[in-house]
């Protein structure tokens, strides 16, 4: 497998939405003046290349023309007997090389130097405005760019590819998973030689994900073991029970017809959670949320691929033995993707969890860690449990002594 990373271009001044540029700067924005992070947002051209993208058109066709055949290609591809998970598996691959728009957000301690940075991939149906929650003016109640400001460490989070106030280009054969590993890859080596805007350069990066972006983050750490110095896997284990189930809790609907006024420009491969029911089921446990949490996260929740949905499952079949450097993999206990709403009920022995699966994904690790987080949903960060969540990441980073 041959696959390369780089950054074309570090700073667009194209005015857009939400954009905070000024005259090529990065302007910064304060979130409030409480705050201990220091955030400011910017887009960059991120080139990257891969050869693993997979021929999805050849199985599933050009975008469904309604959302009936939505529906009928999902229901097709669980149905007894479906042969499409076999036929995509064998489809050739195709090659991507290509930069696209991506919209980052910064933030950094105030008034210090950052100890070191995370970098950050939000999942599926999530910007990335999920690791800088901001509900009611609240300050570090649900943040956790706040949290690790606090904490003396800087956070880097993006829209990934095909989200919200990033490029949106082919929603199946272009943005994958695959793809999206190597954006990663090259984001990271920009990190480390001081490339992306005026960040300036960092020694010490860990990866972050959360859900899809755990799984992504799982692939980087196969193709470029030494990328991050540590990984942390949210809202994940190696039991992905979001086949029917997903259907069920997500009810994936084309985000132009579901919110035509935030993404009537999207093709029909664009999809998204169409209520906040379905929001509830898929990303929180009742009753540790507020009221205005879930509203804020269906307000800002972004949509997602059918490139994405149907290769979200490459980063568990690649290799991992080169990859040696510490992992945490941290779940809410009543997550129902990845733990099918009890990560405590597994077959291994007490006092195991479902997570200590994951295990088995990184057969050259010493410093493999779980955490549980009781009474918290799949979306951690808007759960009132996160900022007692954020503290167990810290302390695990801390203790590695990075």
């Amino acid at each position: 497998m041959i696959l390369h990373s780089a950054i074309l271009l570090c700073l667009l001044t194209i005015g857009r939405a939400n954009a905070d540029i000024v005259s090529g700067k990065l302007q910064k924005r304060q979130i409030d003046p409480s705050a201990q992070a220091s955030c400011r947002n910017f887009y960059a051209d991120i080139y990257a290349e891969t050869k693993s993208n997979v021929d999805l058109r050849s199985v599933i066709g050009r975008p469904p023309e309604n959302q009936q055949a939505l529906n009928e290609l999902f229901l097709s591809t669980y149905a007894v007997g479906s042969t499409i998970t076999q036929r995509i598996s064998s489809a050739p691959h195709i090659e991507v090389k290509e930069a696209y728009s991506i919209y980052f957000e910064y933030c950094e301690p105030s008034g210090t130097t950052p100890k070191g940075i995370y970098q950050t991939h939000h999942g599926l149906v999530a910007t990335a405005d999920y690791w800088n929650v901001q509900v009611d003016d609240s300050v570090g109640v649900y943040s956790f760019a706040e949290n690790a400001a606090a904490n003396g460490w800087a956070t880097l989070s993006y829209d990934r590819l095909g989200v919200g106030r990033s490029a949106h280009p082919d929603g199946t054969n272009i943005v994958q998973i695959p793809y999206e590993i190597e954006q990663s890859v090259g984001i990271a080596r920009a990190l480390r030689e001081g490339t992306l805007g005026d960040l300036g350069r960092f020694d010490t990066i860990v990866g972050v994900g959360h859900s899809y972006g755990s799984g992504l983050v799982t692939g980087v750490t196969s193709i470029s073991p030494t990328t991050f110095d540590a990984i942390i896997l949210t809202g994940y284990s190696s039991n992905a029970t979001d086949g029917p189930i997903g259907i069920i809790q997500f009810q994936p609907t084309i985000s132009s017809l579901a919110y035509p006024e935030r993404f009537s420009s999207n093709p029909n491969d664009y999809v998204i959670t169409p209520t906040q029911t379905n929001d509830q089921l898929g990303f929180f446990h009742y009753p540790n949320y507020t009221r205005e949490a879930i509203e804020t996260f269906t307000r800002t929740k972004g949509e997602f691929t059918l490139g994405q949905r149907y290769t979200r499952g490459i980063p568990a079949t690649l290799n991992r033995d080169n990859y040696t450097s510490p992992v945490l993999v941290f779940t809410g206990e009543n997550d129902g993707i990845y733990c099918t709403a009890n990560c405590y009920i597994t077959s291994l022995p007490p006092p195991a969890t479902q997570l200590d699966k994951t295990r088995e994904l990184f057969p050259s690790v010493e410093n493999f860690q779980t955490f549980v987080v009781n009474d918290t949903g799949h979306g951690i960060n808007f759960h009132t449990t996160a900022r007692e969540a954020y503290r167990k990441i810290f302390e695990f980073v801390d203790g590695l002594g990075l």
